[in-house]
């Protein structure tokens, strides 16, 4: 028994030291700021978890940040929505973000179904424009860093 605590308290702590790297501390921010405002409500902690775990990122910062980010998520649905639908060039729904939440709480997989222009469309906007700009602040902070030589 006490052997299988230790190897739990073995694994938990590798898992909190694991991306402690300036360089993996910035990817573990930035990935996770970016699949936290993914405009569909419940795939960021499954994606987080998969990602952190497949490139050894810090999955301790990773997940607070989510967390944090989650009220962003949710002002940022309709604007994706937006963006896509300028984009796709199709009509503009009249969803608010009140209809879309209690809608994803009664039933995820119904309104997955309902809506799936809709977020497939936020979801074109969220590549077009979150994607490019995570880019782009990936690569500032990287050349941030080189500057103050922590790489």
């Amino acid at each position: 028994m006490k052997q299988k605590l230790n190897s739990l308290k073995d694994k938990t702590t590798a898992l909190l030291k694991q991306g402690l790297m300036p360089k993996e501390l910035i990817q573990s921010i930035i990935v996770s700021g970016l699949i936290s405002i993914i405009p569909i409500l419940g795939v960021s902690t499954f994606m987080i978890t998969t990602v952190s775990l497949k490139r050894k990122l810090n999955f301790p910062v990773m997940i607070s940040l989510s967390y944090l980010m989650w009220p962003v998520q949710i002002l940022m649905i309709i604007p994706f929505i937006r963006v896509g639908e300028f984009i796709f060039s199709v009509p503009r729904n009249r969803h608010t973000v009140e209809e879309i939440i209690s809608s994803f709480q009664s039933s995820f997989f119904q309104t997955l179904s309902q809506l799936s222009f809709e977020l497939l469309c936020g979801l074109g906007g969220w590549l077009l424009t979150a994607v490019p700009t995570a880019v782009v602040v990936y690569w500032v902070s990287l050349l941030y860093l080189r500057e103050r030589k922590t790489l």
